[in-house]
C-alpha cells in the first residue's frame, strides 16, 4: 500500500528562478535519467524522496562505490547476503509460485542474454522447484538439471549449467520474510557484494522478480516502496546480442504500477527505447546540447526535463547535498567453511525416513 504523501520532492531550481520540484504522480508516471551526472543525480533524487517522506527503495549495482557509499548515513543499507535468500525462496501460495518461477526464469536470461528457448529450459526446471516451494539459486536450478538428467539433456541444458555455475556468489543462505520487512521502509539494497558484473545483473534481476511476484499477487495489502530507483540501468537495458529472446520480466516492471527512476550515464551500448522507459526524460546538458537544432543551450551543471505534466521542457539545476557513509546490514553466504561430512551423513539419514522429501 503507498504510503501517505507528506510533501514535494525537492530537486532544485530552476533556470528561470524558484524551486523545482516533482511530485509523486510524476513518480508513478516513470522517470528516465540519461546521460552524465545520470547517478548523481539519482542519488539526489533517492535523498529527496526519502526527506519527502516517501518509502524509497534503490537497487544499486556498484554498492559502496556509487549510491550505497553516498546514502548509507541517511537511509539504511543492506548488503546482498541479507536479503537475496529470502529474495529467491519461492514461498507464494498458486498461483503465486508459478508467476515467480516464470519470472525468475526471465532474470536469469536478462542477465545471461539467453534465447526463449534456453529461458523456456530454466523455466520448465525453476516450476519444479517452485512446485516444491522450494529456493531458485543458481546452485538449486543446476542441481536438478544434473539429478533429472532425462529431462533436461543435450547440448542446450549442458550449456546452461555451465552458465549457471559462474553464478557461485549467489549461492547463500538467510533468513525468511526479509524483502517483506525491507518494503515497509526506505532501503539502500547493494548488489555489488556479487562481485562479477554478470553475477551482479543475474541478483537484481531476481529482486525485480520477487518484487513484480509481490505485486501482482499482493494486491492492495502488501507494504510496496512509493518509488524504486534504479541507477545503472543501461547494464539492464543495454543491446542485447540474442535476437530470438523474450523481454518479459523488464516489460513487465516499466510497465507496473510501480513509480520508478531509471537512470544510465552513456547512451554507449544502451538498448534505443531506454527513453521510452518513463513518461518524463531528464537529459543531461551534454545529451541536450547534441542536437544542434534546439534554440536553448544548457550549461555543464544542467539537466533538462522533458514531457512534463505541464506541456513544456524545463530546465533545472540540481541542489547540492552532503554524502552521508554509514554502516550497512548484512548476512551469510554459502560458502563459508567445509562441510562436515559426518553431519552430512546424519541429515541425510534423517531426511531419508520421511516419505518423498524435498530439496528445501
Amino acid at each position: 500500500m503507498i504510503s501517505e504523501i507528506r510533501g514535494q520532492v525537492w530537486l532544485g531550481y530552476r533556470s528561470t528562478g524558484g524551486r523545482f520540484d516533482v511530485n509523486h504522480e510524476d513518480l508513478k508516471r516513470g522517470i528516465a535519467v540519461l546521460g552524465e551526472g545520470a547517478n548523481d543525480l539519482a542519488a539526489l533524487l533517492a535523498y529527496a524522496c526519502n526527506e519527502a517522506g516517501l518509502k524509497t527503495l534503490v537497487l544499486d549495482m556498484s554498492g559502496r562505490n556509487l549510491l550505497s557509499g553516498k546514502l548509507s548515513g541517511y537511509i539504511d543499507t543492506y548488503e546482498l547476503p541479507y536479503f537475496l535468500y529470502d529474495a529467491l525462496r519461492i514461498d507464494e501460495e498458486a498461483p503465486g509460485a508459478s508467476i515467480h518461477g516464470q519470472m525468475a526464469a526471465s532474470a536469469y536470461s536478462c542477465a545471461l542474454d539467453l534465447s526463449f528457448e534456453q529461458e523456456g529450459i530454466i523455466n520448465s526446471a525453476i516450476q519444479v522447484l517452485a512446485a516444491e516451494r522450494g529456493v531458485a539459486s543458481p546452485a538449486a536450478v543446476s542441481d536438478l538439471m544434473v539429478e533429472k538428467s532425462d529431462r533436461f539433456r543435450g547440448r542446450p541444458a549442458y550449456r546452461l549449467i555451465a552458465r549457471l555455475s559462474s553464478l557461485s556468489s549467489l549461492n547463500m543462505v538467510g533468513d525468511a520474510r526479509v524483502v517483506a520487512e525491507l518494503l515497509k521502509k526506505s532501503a539502500v539494497l547493494d548488489f555489488g557484494w556479487a562481485g562479477q558484473p554478470e553475477a551482479v545483473e543475474a541478483a537484481i534481476t531476481l529482486f525485480i522478480a520477487k518484487l513484480l511476484t509481490i505485486l501482482e499477487i499482493g494486491g492492495e495489502e502488501r507494504h510496496l516502496p512509493d518509488v524504486v530507483i534504479v541507477p545503472q540501468a543501461g547494464r539492464l537495458f543495454r543491446v542485447r546480442p540474442v535476437f530470438r529472446r523474450t523481454e518479459r520480466l523488464l516489460s513487465a516492471f516499466v510497465t507496473s504500477p510501480l513509480p520508478k527512476v531509471l537512470a544510465s550515464e552513456s547512451a554507449y551500448g544502451l538498448d534505443e527505447q531506454f527513453e521510452e522507459t518513463g513518461f518524463i526524460k531528464i537529459l543531461s546538458s551534454a545529451v541536450w546540447n547534441q542536437d544542434t537544432r534546439r534554440e536553448q543551450v544548457l550549461l555543464p551543471n544542467m539537466f533538462m526535463v522533458r514531457n512534463h505534466p505541464y506541456g513544456h521542457d524545463i530546465a533545472f539545476i540540481p541542489r547540492g547535498f552532503e554524502p552521508k557513509s554509514g554502516g550497512s546490514k548484512t548476512g551469510v553466504s554459502l560458502q563459508q567453511e567445509p562441510a562436515n561430512p559426518d553431519l552430512i551423513s546424519l541429515i541425510l539419514t534423517d531426511v531419508s525416513a520421511y516419505e518423498a522429501p524435498t530439496r528445501q
